[in-house]
Order: C-alpha cells, then structure tokens, then sequence
C-alpha cells in the first residue's frame, strides 16, 4: 500500500505528536508498506532509508504568522494533487486526507479545557476573550468545518473514547465516520534500559539511595498541569523527607521555580530543562506524574508505564482509559483536586512495595501499549469501514475501501 502521512513535523526530539507521526512512520515502513512523509521538517535520522519525505514548505508571509495552519493546509493539497497515494492519513487541519487522526484532539475541546488552568474566574474570561479575537483560532476554525462538514467522508480516529465523545458533540461527526484506536509506542528492549543505570542517573540528579522520585515530563508546563502538581507535591513533602520531584522537557521553568520557592519546596524539586531522551530518565525515578488539562492521549504516559513506572494522571488525558486505576497508577478526576492527587502521591511515595507491584502490572501489560498493536487496530478499523469481515488487513483490502469512500 502506497501511503502518505501528512503532519507539519516529525522527530522525537519535538513533542508528542511530532513523534507519534515519525513512530507510526516506521511501523508501517516495517510492515512493508511504501510510506511517503509530507511535512516543513523532519528532524535528521528520524525516518529510515525507504521512507521518502516530501517537504511542505509554504512561504511565510511576514506579520502573518496566524495564516500559517492555512498556507500548510493549501501547500499540502497541492502535493496531493500531483501525486498519487492509496491512502492518506493526516494529522492536523487540512483538505484532502482519507483519516484524520486526532493526535491533538479535538480543538475546541482543548480550547474549553485550556481555561481551566487558571483558578480565578476573570482570568479564565480574559483568555477566552484572547483566544477569540485571535486570527489563528478563525484560520483553524474554518479549516476544520470544511474538514468535518457533513459532505465530507474522512474518517476521524480518535485516541480515547474522550475524543471521541468530543468530536461528536463540537463537529457533530457521525458514528459511521468515527472509531477509537489508542495510540502505541514502541516499546524499550532490555539493553535500552541498559544504557544508562539508575545509580549514574540518581547521582547527576543528587538523589540520595534512599530518595523516592516522582518525574513530570512535557513541553507545555502549563497545559500538562505542573503548577497544581507542586502544590500537591508540596503537601506531600511535608510528611515525607525523602520525596523528591524531577520536571524536564522545556527550560521556560523560571516562574515555576519561583513557585517552588514560594511553596517551600525549592530544594526538593529538581528542574533538568529539555531532555533528549525522555526515556533515560524512567530508568532512574520511581513514579510518573502528569495531572494534565488536555491530552487526546499521552505518550509520555505510555512509555513510562512500558518502562514499569506506577503512573498518576487525571481523566483530562485520553491515556487515563488505559491506565488501570489502583493496578498500575492513579486517576484523578481533575488537576486541581490537589488533596486528592497529594494523597495518591503519598501513596507511592510511602509504600514501595505499592510501586513494585504496580510497576509489575505496567510491565506485564505492555504490549498493549506497542504501536504493532495500534497499528493493527488501524488497519482493521479501515478494512471493517470497507464492510469487510475478516480479520487480516491487506493492502488490497484499505485501497479498497479508500476508492470506496
């Protein structure tokens, strides 16, 4: 099958998304499929030889940076057109994909619950009000009522049942042109964790033997929930002298330091800026948190769970439906229930032989997490939309249902 991915980045060095496109990209080139990339920019060494990229770089027009989702849009159906492919999947707003899927979520969702990151109710009205005088909302607005108009035939494939939901009550999207598959990762081999040990890691990040961890990792600190985690966090440290909290993924950390500070936690938390590797960390913490606002499915979540971590999210994050609440992490059901998510870090923190046990619970159900697995529900969903009844998808089988749609 000759498929084209269509996304503005790809690299794991970027977020989530940017390396769920370039994840699924080698999956499907495992799978034996003819993978072609559409993007502006694809980090160095992120595809293999064999996957071909096409660079999608529509010419900035300075002073109007809010035009940029539109100018991808059109530069990318232009490729299109003068190219031929059996199936197109694209992953942010455009014109011309057979599948979209919702890496993101669903925009105005993400808009609805971006505003509850701030406590009071004036500030949540001010940035409401940013978000709807701003042209780049408009731009992504009209994008995707014609991307999800009721003429239109793609396919949306939502991460969580969340998304799903929310595509259906702010697209209106019917239940024919919608299917839940969760997103995969690919999963760490014995020698990756290898590479570095827990001691060598433990000492760059002065942590004593008998400290316990509690990793954060994101780009967005704000989104993803970090201030109500130092809160909570800060709670819990009163009553445990060997929790220590370890953030990374962005260096814009000065007014959360600053917070720290003021919660009396300075010493306590340890901010690592950008990572390469997020992964390295895993090897050296004891518990993953991450009380995010939004999130169609966290991978961050994913890989800390395959790498045997007891994780603590909240119901925002499409990843909390694969999470096995009291099994192998937490849920909670929002950011700012901080006593709630102070007693769940407790819980970890106090009780190691909790951690064990639920670290062995990720572990031994891992590979659901693999993107093998996610991408063998893709490819089903695609063959059952074609009203097909086996099992097994070919690359017959999704051509078939694309000149069907």
């Amino acid at each position: 099958m000759r498929v084209a991915l269509i996304y503005t980045a790809v690299g794991s060095r970027r977020g989530g998304a940017e390396k769920y496109v370039g994840v699924l990209a080698r999956a499907l080139h495992t799978a034996m499929h003819e993978v072609h990339v559409l993007a502006r920019d694809v980090d160095e060494g992120e595809l293999p030889v064999g996957i071909r990229f096409h660079p999608i770089r529509p010419r900035a027009l300075p002073g109007l940076r809010s035009l940029r989702p539109l100018q991808f849009a059109a530069a990318a159906a232009r490729a299109l057109a003068h190219d031929s492919f059996d199936l197109v999947i694209g992953f942010c707003p455009l014109w011309g994909a057979d599948v979209h899927v919702a890496l993101n979520g669903c925009r105005p969702a993400l808009l609805d619950s971006s505003q509850n990151r701030f406590r009071r109710a004036g500030m949540r009205a001010a940035w409401r009000l940013g978000k709807w005088v701003t042209p780049r909302q408009w731009v992504y607005h009209e994008i995707e009522r014609q991307q999800f108009s009721a003429s239109s035939s793609v396919l949306v494939i939502a991460p969580s049942r969340r998304v799903a939901g929310e595509f259906i009550h702010w697209h209106e999207i019917s239940e024919d042109r919608l299917a839940v598959v969760p997103l995969g990762i690919e999963l760490p081999n014995a020698s990756d964790v290898r590479q570095i040990t827990r001691d060598a890691f433990r000492q760059r990040c002065n942590l004593r033997p008998d400290d316990v961890a509690v990793l954060f990792a994101a780009r967005n600190y704000s989104l993803k929930g970090l201030e109500p985690l130092l809160h909570a966090f800060a709670t819990t440290a009163r009553s445990a002298s060997q929790a220590r909290l370890l953030v990374c993924g962005s260096h814009r950390d000065g007014c959360y330091r600053r917070l720290a500070d003021r919660l009396g936690i300075g010493d306590r938390v340890r901010f690592l800026g950008f990572v390469d590797e997020v992964r390295e960390c895993f090897t050296g913490v004891d518990v993953f948190a991450m009380p995010t606002f939004y999130d169609a499915c966290s991978l961050v979540v994913l890989e800390a769970l395959a790498a045997g971590l007891p994780v603590v999210t909240t119901r925002m994050n499409g990843a909390s439906e694969l999470v096995s609440d009291g099994v192998d992490g937490f849920v909670v059901d929002s950011p700012w229930q901080t006593s709630e998510l102070s007693r769940r870090l407790d819980e970890l923190i106090s009780d190691a032989v909790l951690r064990r046990k639920m670290g062995d619970h990720a572990c031994a159900n891992a590979e659901r997490l693999s993107i093998h697995s996610s991408v063998r529900k893709l490819l089903d969903v695609l063959e059952k939309r074609k009203g097909l009844t086996g099992t097994a998808s070919t690359a017959a089988d999704v051509t078939g249902w694309r000149r069907a749609a």
